[in-house]
């Protein structure tokens, strides 16, 4: 019985014996295939990496004010018998604008005058008559305080006739008008929007990590889709006090010049934040970073030799460190020295040591502030 079952033993490990040693033949024999397999080279285009003076910025989106704009109301009622202006057209401080109906307060007003020339005088007489003991110092009393009621009163009329004359209390431009002549107003109703635009504030958010960042008079800059190529300058106002518990970002507000009136209240506008400038920070545009969850790289070309000798372009994967990025352009902190040549299309059929070809027929876009046709 033993040796039936030695025989068979030897026979299944012979069996199984041969079977792995051909696995592993196979498996060295299509190695070897691939090793020496020769990939067709990939067609790419190339840039090389330049060291530039670099302004980071900070990014953000906002929208435009006007440095002072309100809606002109009346503070009492009445009805409008003049207006003094033509709808768009500019306005300097204090000029008029409308007037209500006044004509019964003027007529109490040359009744009050009269009563208060009255007064003055009653009062100059008792203070002649005291002088001689004629009266009592309640007299006197008596008629200074006639007087003071009626300039009171006199004053009061007075402000009541101003407050029917309605005036800018500001320059700027007024809007379209929105009462007619005749009209009866009451407190409140608005009659023309007023803003003055020579100079815009602009508010913005901004994520609470960037604070450290920020400071009041850091100067920005502001584009707007109205205006593609132009760019407006101002600075920091205001920065909030407090971070916004939703959002966690932090508000700031900048002022814009805006002498032409190009810029316009409710105006979207895209902000950047101007950092202190660097010097000879290496750049490549952002289309020849590799993206992946172990970190950022490029492609490298290198010039060399293929087995018979002749020219041969390779490319070599090197991990980078990014930093800031504007427009096109991305800043490397690290992994890449300026006058590089890396790869900028065509990344997604490369392999470390892929041979290659270059084709710069259709430059990549390298701009640090695009201006797309379409924007």
């Amino acid at each position: 019985m033993r040796r039936p079952m030695l025989y068979m033993l030897i026979a299944v490990g012979l069996f199984f014996g041969a079977l792995f040693g051909w696995k592993a033949f196979i498996g060295a024999q299509i190695k070897a295939a691939m090793a020496a397999a020769t990939f067709p080279p990939v067609t790419v285009s190339t840039t090389k990496s330049t060291a530039e003076t670099w302004t980071p910025a900070i990014s953000a989106v906002g929208s435009l004010r006007a440095e002072q704009g309100v809606d002109v109301t009346s503070q009492v009622a009445g009805q409008i018998t003049a207006i003094h202006f033509e709808s768009g057209s500019s306005m300097a401080a204090g000029d008029l604008l409308v007037e209500l109906y006044s004509a019964d307060e003027k007529a109490q007003l040359n009744g009050l005058v009269a009563d208060r020339k009255l007064a003055e005088t009653n009062l100059s007489r008792t203070r002649d008559l005291i002088k001689e003991k004629l009266v009592s110092q309640f007299d006197l009393d008596t008629r200074i305080n006639d007087l003071e009621r009626a300039r009171a009163a006199e004053d009061n009329l007075r402000l009541k006739i101003r407050q029917k004359s309605i005036r800018a209390p500001f320059a700027g431009r007024v809007g379209i008008r929105q009462v007619d002549l005749g009209q009866y107003i009451q407190p409140g109703n608005p009659i023309v929007r007023l803003e003055s635009r020579d100079r815009m504030l602009v508010d913005f958010p901004v994520a609470q990590q960037q604070l450290p960042n920020l400071r009041v008079d850091q100067p920005v800059v502001v584009r707007v889709d109205t205006w593609p190529g132009e760019t407006f300058r101002g600075a920091i106002r205001a920065i909030e006090p407090a971070v916004d518990r939703d959002t966690r970002n932090i508000r700031a507000r900048a002022v814009v010049n805006n002498t032409d009136g190009k810029l316009l209240p409710g105006m979207f506008a895209r902000i950047e934040i101007e950092l202190p400038v660097s010097d000879n920070v290496v750049t490549v545009p952002q289309a020849a970073i590799l993206h992946s969850p172990f970190g950022d790289a490029v492609f490298v070309v290198e010039q060399g030799k293929d087995k018979d000798g002749k020219p041969q372009l390779t490319v070599a994967n090197t991990r980078v460190v990014t930093g800031a990025r504007r427009g096109d352009q991305v800043a490397i902190s690290s992994g890449l020295k300026a006058g590089t040549t890396v790869v900028t299309a065509g990344l997604q059929k490369l392999r470390n040591g892929s041979v290659v070809v270059v084709d710069n027929s259709v430059p990549v876009s390298n701009q640090p502030a695009p201006t797309p046709d379409n924007n």
